[in-house]
């Protein structure tokens, strides 16, 4: 886990680099922030180049350009410049990814451009990049081994994507000291929320107020009253403040003012996070995989109660820390449907069964061999009054997502 290869190649290539530049690293809620800037960006006039990952369905969701996915012949053009370019020199999946991302935003002549980082921070492939200004979404536990096994560990990794003398945004609200210590490591300019600003509930409709007290974030800014929430689920809400302050305070470099951030987020969309695809069943996708995305997806069931059973189709890859994940979600399940995942980290129905037996010993659980088919049998066995929830892992839900497309369920 070095930067030099992919560093020595991007040289190679020309050192293709936007404009403008936004960092978004994170345990949980990256995708969700890269989308509501990539939103408010649009909405402003900007041609945005986005990079995230990992897709659920088509690798091509990974790169999009003014908001569309880029196009096979895009993608091949970029490997076929980065095959020549690499030489004898090793690339990982998503360091070659990442390179795709970066030429292909440059042969589309974006204007801004926004980095998801794949792992932690300081040595992701995203990070060779310089940024305008970077956005740290939460500090949780995942990927511990790459990151270490603290909050402390993983939150040192995380301020990596904290540049010399730039400008650098925190949305967790309890972040470990390694967050200050890395803004302070490289003098950038650090804003907190809960400290700098805030987004509060305004009223009983669902509007929001931002507030906000940093001299870097002008008056016009400073407070935002009945700001719609783009995107379910509450723990939204410090997203939603990350992405403000990140808009605000590059708003000299980027011409976004108040009224292209509210017709922005009004349009923002990001799929598999509390994403409810039918009412009846209550039907919901969602891409947790770690304690804290699925304390917040319980948090999300808690509030959107059905008169019936919840049944849980779930896969999980073999390196997640189970307890974590299921003991939150747990008095919200009635039923759980237990999905094979393949690949090298995968763990079969069977062995996540036994897993989940121990945690849960009262447990009603079946064992299917795709994520489809337990998904379909979830539906067969549940009635209008029902709830039906998928979450565990980005493959089980894109296997999910992938078969109801083919059945025209959704688009």
């Amino acid at each position: 886990m070095k930067l030099d290869r992919i560093t020595a190649v991007w040289e190679r290539l020309g050192r293709y680099q936007a404009p403008f530049v936004i960092t978004v690293a994170g345990t949980n809620g990256k995708g969700s922030c890269v989308a509501m800037l990539e939103s408010v960006l649009l909405a402003a006039g900007k041609k945005t180049g986005s990079y995230t990952s990992p897709h659920l369905v088509r690798y091509n969701e990974r790169f999009c350009v003014g908001g569309v996915q880029a196009t096979d012949r895009q993608i091949i053009r970029a490997f076929c410049e980065i095959e020549t370019a690499r030489g004898d020199t090793p690339l990982t999946y998503f360091e070659y990814s990442t390179l795709c991302a970066i030429v292909i935003f440059h042969h589309a002549s974006v204007q801004a451009c926004i980095l998801e980082t794949g792992m932690g921070g300081r040595l992701d492939a995203v990070n060779m990049l310089e940024n305008n200004i970077a956005l740290i979404t939460s500090i949780g536990l995942d990927h511990q081994q790459w990151l270490g096994d603290t909050r402390e560990k993983i939150a040192a990794e995380k301020a990596g994507v904290f540049k010399q003398n730039g400008l650098a945004v925190c949305a967790e609200p309890d972040p470990p000291a390694e967050i200050r210590q890395g803004a302070d490591a490289v003098n950038a300019t650090l804003v907190q929320v809960g400290t700098d600003f805030q987004v509060d509930n305004e009223s009983e409709f669902g509007l929001y107020r931002f507030e906000a007290s940093h001299p870097l974030i002008p008056a016009s800014w400073s407070l935002l009253t009945s700001l719609s929430m783009p995107l379910s689920g509450s723990h939204q809400s410090r997203n939603l403040a990350g992405v403000i302050a990140v808009l605000a305070l590059t708003r000299d470099l980027t011409g976004v003012t108040a009224d292209y951030l509210i017709q922005g987020l009004a349009q923002a969309k990001v799929a598999a996070r509390c994403e409810v695809i039918q009412r009846r069943p209550l039907t919901i996708l969602d891409v947790a995989h770690n304690a804290d995305s699925a304390v917040e997806l319980a948090e999300f069931l808690r509030t959107n109660q059905t008169g019936g059973k919840t049944r849980a189709v779930v896969g999980v890859l073999e390196d997640k820390e189970l307890n974590l994940i299921f003991t939150p979600i747990s008095g919200e399940v009635d039923d759980w449907y237990l999905a094979t995942l393949t690949g090298d980290r995968g763990q079969s129905a069977s062995e996540l069964s036994g897993k989940l037996l121990k945690i849960l010993p009262e447990a009603k659980v079946r064992t299917y061999a795709t994520p489809p088919e337990a998904f379909v049998a979830a539906q067969q066995d549940s009635v209008a009054e029902d709830r039906l929830v998928a979450f565990g892992s980005f493959f089980t839900v894109g296997d999910i997502l992938q078969h109801l497309e083919s059945e025209g369920q959704v688009e």
